[in-house]
């Protein structure tokens, strides 16, 4: 309402009885969702001829209704020359979808107000019979003068469907197209080109999977930026406080820090800072879920990122940057070395044993370092293997002398590695070390990408059919190439070839089919496999979380009675608490680990509505 007819309103309910004072309706609901539309023509100008440009937009704009079929109510707003077109929507609409359209009208009839049909949060047009701060009201303006008020009325009330937005969709865009090309020569004749081939390697997703943040520790300077960020993000906000610039900020942060994707959007779902990214402001102080907030966060962090290359471009100096102090070098003589000996990686051993490395490789490519720390469960799910199976393979290559351990784990801290130069290949260091290949990091991404989809896992497959069906991805055919490009023997090969052609990844004339991404897919679903990685992701993140609450337990456990640190400072809700016993007083992992997966599904399952 607007008691002082100021155009300053106020949230209030509404009344039985319509007061003689402005009152106003918000369009959308709690959810951001549209319940109605509500289309505002307006032009404080009188023009010397003809009609006032909102009263002829309004009439266009009707008549295209009328044409379509799509039920509406029209109102004289009460100023001199306003007209609010009503909508009802037998289902709520999305924001997206209502902009959109917003837009679409807007382009057609420059009098159109867009800022109750774009703000979601805000959005309000006095409704029809309310008064006007002038002393005038909004008076419905019936079609025909000699009809029947109710049964306009009426067919307003019935509402418009979705498929009604859409078909007023395409009759704005293809009248706009007409006007467009008005008085314009006839377009060239488009030129027929065969349809692009999806490239063999277009699969997409995080560089280096992680189970939570923060995330890589490379040196001291890193951790220092780590703790500080890791303040930054528990601070909470006042609800009077703005919500934008601190979230913004943090992700500026986040993007000097070098955080992947999967990082920021595990980030985004508990961080206090980052609440603006999880709710919209409404009513006031309050705040409601935002209906697609992972697009929104995909958004924000699009534009940190931009802000942060864009800045590092123009001072060149300040960048803070990861600079290779021998990881990519090393990362590269590794791979070399590897290359040497396939018979290293045959089998179900050496298939893992070889994801496990090239995924350390890709942490020091990524790193620019030859020393890091990485926690089991990050590298298992970054080489597409179980923590057990990393753990096997990480003992061998120690064994082997490709890696050493250099620190062990304490507390929540991981184990620090370092990447060595083996003995097969060495020899060749006394020749000097040659420029990095600057493709490497991108083969190793795609390599990794391709070794942990889900159709990897399904039985009867595994790691070796994987690495045949890459190896054919790289070029390779016929049965005397892929054994020395896989090291499998010839009887193996033969069988993964047959179950590639059988899920439709492999043709008769046994070349790789051209749509990786979608025939992988699809052969996951037919094996009942999707989700399975995403699963084993959802346990290793509960079991990482549930170890850091047991550390803060301790912590909390053994600190004098008055210097107890304060459990609510934690970005996870669960964490705050204390953690589960039995009845006994023992700690209870399994029920703590429980309540961490039913958190992390009920997340997930969030997200996918």
């Amino acid at each position: 309402m607007d008691p002082a007819g100021t155009h300053n309103y106020i949230d209030a309910p509404l009344p039985e009885q319509l007061p003689s004072i402005p009152v106003a309706m918000y369009l959308a609901d709690t959810h951001g969702t549209y319940q109605l539309l509500a289309f505002d023509f307006d032009s404080s100008q009188t023009p010397a001829v003809g009609l006032p440009d909102s009263v002829a937009d309004a009439i266009a704009f009707t008549s295209a209704l009328r044409s379509l079929g799509i039920p509406h109510l029209v109102a004289a707003s009460g100023s001199q020359w306003g007209r609010h077109v009503w909508i009802r929507l037998t289902d709520p609409v999305a924001a997206r979808t209502v902009r959109s359209l917003a837009q679409l009208v807007k382009r057609a009839h420059r009098s159109l107000d867009l800022s109750p049909l774009t703000n979601p949060r805000t959005g309000c047009v006095r409704i029809p019979a309310a008064a006007h701060r002038s002393g005038t009201c909004s008076t419905p303006v019936l079609n025909d003068p000699d009809g029947d008020p109710n049964e306009q009325l009426a067919a307003f009330s019935a509402g418009a469907t979705m498929l009604d937005l859409r078909r007023l969709t395409k009759h704005l865009t293809m009248m706009l197209t007409v006007l467009d090309t008005a008085g314009t020569s006839a377009p060239a004749a488009i030129e027929r080109r065969p349809r692009p081939v999806e490239a063999p390697t277009a699969l997409t997703g995080p560089t280096i999977v992680g189970t939570r943040t923060p995330g890589l520790r490379v040196d001291a300077v890193s951790d220092g930026h780590r703790a500080a960020l890791h303040a930054a993000l528990s601070t909470p906000i006042a609800p009077s406080d703005d919500h934008s610039a601190p979230a913004f900020a943090a992700l500026l942060r986040m993007a000097a820090s070098g955080w992947s994707d999967d990082d920021v959007f595990a980030a985004a779902r508990t961080a206090p800072v980052l609440e603006y990214l999880r709710t919209s402001r409404y009513s006031g102080t309050g705040r409601v879920e935002r209906p697609n907030a992972d697009r929104f966060v995909a958004r924000q962090w699009s534009r940190a990122v931009a802000a942060w290359n864009a800045w590092t471009e123009a001072n060149p100096r300040h960048t803070r940057m990861v600079t290779d102090n021998g990881g990519r070098a090393r990362a590269q003589q590794i791979q070399q070395a590897a290359g040497t000996d396939r018979s290293l990686w045959s089998g179900h051993a050496g298939v893992h044993r070889r994801c496990v490395l090239d995924a350390l490789c890709l942490v020091a490519w990524e790193t620019g370092r030859t020393e890091f720390d990485i926690d089991q469960r990050r590298l298992a799910l970054t080489a597409g293997v179980t923590q057990p199976t990393a753990s096997r393979a990480l003992a061998w290559l120690r064994e082997k002398g490709w890696v050493s351990r250099i620190e062990a784990s304490r507390g929540a801290r991981s184990d620090r590695y370092r990447m060595e130069l083996p003995p097969i290949g060495s020899g060749s260091e006394s020749q000097g070390v040659p420029a990095p290949d600057p493709t490497l990091g991108t083969h190793l991404h795609q390599t990794l990408l391709h070794a942990r989809h889900d159709l990897w896992s399904a039985p009867g497959l595994g790691g070796p059919c994987g690495a045949t069906h890459r190896a054919l991805l790289a070029g390779h055919r016929g049965i005397a190439s892929l054994v020395h490009a896989t090291g499998h023997s010839p009887e193996s090969i033969s069988e993964h070839l047959e179950q590639l052609r059988e899920l439709g990844l492999v043709t008769r004339c046994g070349r790789a089919v051209q749509k990786v991404a979608s025939a992988m897919a699809a052969a996951a679903a037919r094996l009942g496999v999707t989700g399975v990685v995403e699963a084993r992701r959802r346990l290793y993140t509960a079991e990482s979380l549930m170890w850091e609450w047991w550390q803060r337990e301790l912590a909390w456990r053994r600190a004098p009675r008055l210097r107890k640190p304060i459990r609510a400072e934690h970005p996870t809700p669960l964490l705050r608490g204390r953690f589960p016993t039995k009845a006994d007083g023992r700690a209870d992992f399994a029920g703590a680990l429980g309540r961490l997966l039913a958190s992390l599904s009920r997340a997930s399952a969030l997200e996918a509505a």
